[in-house]
């Protein structure tokens, strides 16, 4: 006696076979997007945009010791003293890293913050490598006066494509070109205030001889 399938039985399988195929293949597709997130030859500046701090301060720490800098090192987060990172170079060079993942415009206190790093690990250079072109003209003086290198996001760019065709040992020139030194005049930030004969005077503080 031959059984009698329900017409709606053999829907609804077929709908559960369906439905349980689009899950895998989603489930793949997502495993493989962020497998792309997440590997350095994939990833782009665009990837980079999207990053936070700490995770771009992971980016570079995998990038750096993909490019041979086998001793590499990230701070801790509580207490960096101003530095997020740090390598020694194919010399055995030791340099503090701060990395700044920013739209807006770098300023001053990157700099002032890995220079006393500099200080405190005991490094030779120090180094800022950020995802912006946007940095201030005191910005890049005050870098030359404290001898502080800056990799922009165009150079970090020209680094990352290095990388990805295989040119490490060009990436690493790169990386490790010197500061770039910059004309300025100590003067020019000094303010000269206009003495009156027998008093000296800043603001309304005031002095008489």
């Amino acid at each position: 006696m031959d059984e009698f399938v329900p017409s709606w039985l053999i829907t609804a399988g077929v709908t559960v076979l369906v439905v349980v195929a689009l899950l895998v293949v989603l489930a793949i597709i997502l495993r493989l997007r962020r497998r792309k997130r997440y590997d350095l030859t994939k990833i782009t500046l665009a990837d980079i945009d999207q990053m936070t701090g700490h995770e771009f301060e992971e980016y570079l720490y995998v990038l750096l010791m993909a490019l041979g800098y086998e001793q590499t090192f990230l701070t801790k987060k509580s207490r960096d003293f101003g530095a997020d990172l740090l390598f020694y170079d194919q010399d055995d060079i030791k340099t503090v890293v701060q990395a700044k993942r920013l739209s807006e415009k770098l300023g001053l206190t990157a700099v002032q913050e890995v220079y006393t790093a500099k200080a405190y690990y005991e490094a030779e250079n120090a180094m800022i490598i950020t995802s912006t072109n946007l940095i201030s003209d005191p910005c890049w003086k005050l870098a030359s006066a404290a001898e502080v290198r800056i990799i922009d996001r165009d150079e970090l760019g020209e680094i990352i494509k290095a990388f990805k065709r295989g040119f490490l040992t060009e990436a690493r020139e790169q990386i490790e070109e010197p500061f770039e030194q910059i004309n300025y005049r100590m003067q020019d930030s000094l303010e000269v205030i206009e003495q009156r004969r027998g008093r000296i005077q800043a603001g309304e503080y005031f002095y008489k001889r």
